[in-house]
């Protein structure tokens, strides 16, 4: 008892003596959260998606190529306007126009893959191909080293493929079964504060993060997916997903949701603004900001929809019979 007593009174000495020590410091602020959610309703939100069968809207279009930069830099093409539309299983379409021209048209039904480039003139052409794993292989030291000028001026442009854009936007279901494993984990981060009237310091957020794991046949866990939602949001909203390539932990696609707005007579809301950034796996970014009165869910689209012929004689290439 004595001992606790003298310990208990040095505790008090130290703390008296070093007050005058003491100094308040800035800390950074953790923003207030949302409601707590479980995992199985973080589940159900990605699971939501598969409800819808078509999708389609206008949108403004801005895509970075890497691969056909300079150093640090890359080329980024001027804002445009685009026509999308998506229909389940895997049909796709992508029409871009800039001041009333055509840019690029491109479509697929998750088989076969057109992409014709319009402008700018030195790269008119016609890229076709049925094979999508021998597109995938078209990365940056191939573009830069290959023979075929007409792949070097299309650049990172060849790998911006519909079945991209499609699982952004129509987001694939986690599967429910004995080889997939979900978790998440609630993660803070320091990041600029982005929040009207403040100034531009920084803040602490916090996000829910949903890990998607597949085993293979060989029994070995691999990391496929990641979907992260904003706790100081309303309502948490999802505003990430990043996926992985071949479960080696590799990054593939990371693409960022945000501007969420509501679907009239949807029940859904929808984000504004959606950033596809796959610079290291395919050599591009594309950023979609849509228009919200253009937005339309589960509404018939003509079969034409997605039909592209080379109907201007473009100079066609075949990918899947690239010149070596």
């Amino acid at each position: 008892m004595r001992s606790a007593r003298v310990l208990g009174l040095l505790i008090i000495g130290v703390a008296a003596f070093g007050s005058g020590c003491v100094r308040r410091v800035n800390v950074n602020e953790q923003l207030p959260v949302s409601e707590a959610l479980s995992t199985d309703q973080l589940i159900s939100r990605i699971n939501s998606y598969n409800e819808i069968r078509t999708f389609s809207a206008q949108a403004t279009v801005v895509v970075r190529n890497y691969f056909t930069g300079d150093g640090g830099k890359a080329d980024e093409f001027p804002s445009a306007t685009g026509l999308i539309r998506f229909q389940r299983p895997e049909n796709t379409r992508m029409k871009v126009t800039f001041t009333g021209f055509q840019v690029a048209d491109m479509v697929s039904d998750g088989h076969s893959y057109k992409l014709a480039i319009y402008r700018p003139s030195e790269s008119r052409r016609f890229f076709f191909g049925t094979n999508l794993k021998q597109i995938e292989h078209l990365d940056a030291a191939e573009i830069r080293e290959t023979k075929d000028k007409r792949l070097t001026e299309a650049g990172g442009l060849l790998n911006l493929r519909p079945q991209h854009i499609t699982d952004s936007f129509l987001i694939k279901p986690i599967a429910d079964g004995e080889r997939i494993n979900v978790f998440r984990e609630e993660l803070r981060q320091v990041e600029t504060d982005t929040r009207p009237n403040k100034k531009k310091g920084l803040v602490e957020r916090t996000y829910y993060v949903l890990y998607v794991l597949e085993r293979d046949d060989s029994g070995q866990v691999k990391l496929r997916r990641k979907f992260w939602f904003d706790r100081n949001q309303p309502d948490t909203p999802l505003v990430r997903q990043q996926t992985f390539e071949n479960g080696n932990g590799k990054l593939a696609s990371d693409v960022t949701f945000s501007s969420w707005f509501n679907i009239p007579n949807s029940g859904r809301k929808w984000p504004g603004q959606v950033t596809i950034d796959r610079r290291n796996a395919d050599g591009y970014r594309l950023e979609l900001k849509l228009e919200p009165d253009t937005v339309e869910i589960n509404s018939d689209l003509p079969d034409t929809t997605f039909k592209l012929e080379n109907t201007e004689r473009l100079p066609e290439v075949d990918l899947d019979h690239r010149t070596p």
